[in-house]
């Protein structure tokens, strides 16, 4: 009984080392492994996107670079507000790779002034396995719509 099990476990992680598109379940088992830990290095994690008019989306990204030994996987992705989406890599990042995190982050109709929003980017990481990334700007009074509508 002994041996069927292992031979089931060496028949899975077999099978997961082949595939490139992992369960988020398979993801947080690889990341709690710390034999998996790597390192990321953020080349924006802060990200001025000026005057945004309100009632519209800004589309933002942001890139990170493994810079470990191992592949890195970004397990999850989690705004900080409902009113941004973000969208993740779901591929293993290879060591000395690249890869992006979208965001979307949609204005109210009627919001104006300053604002800053942040995401959350759980990796496999050494150092922590939280990333914070984050973006500000300005709502601004569309004023093209308006006169378009007057």
């Amino acid at each position: 009984m002994k041996s069927f099990s292992s031979l089931l476990i060496t028949i899975w992680l077999l099978q997961s080392c082949q595939s490139n598109n992992l369960s988020n379940k398979d993801l947080k088992i690889k990341a709690a492994d710390t034999a998996n830990y790597t390192s990321i290095k953020w080349l924006d994690s802060l990200k001025d996107i000026g005057n945004v008019p309100a009632g519209k989306t800004a589309a933002i990204s942001f890139k990170f670079m493994n810079t470990g030994s191992k592949p890195l996987y970004v397990i999850n992705v989690r705004p900080g507000c409902g009113c941004t989406l973000a969208d993740y890599p779901k591929e293993p990042i290879l060591p000395g790779k690249t890869g992006i995190v979208k965001a979307g982050y949609n204005v109210h109709k009627d919001g104006q002034g300053d604002f800053r929003k942040n995401i959350r980017v759980t990796t496999n990481t050494k150092e922590k396995t939280d990333n914070y990334i984050f973006f500000y700007g300005t709502i601004v009074k569309d004023t093209l719509s308006e006169n378009k509508t007057k």
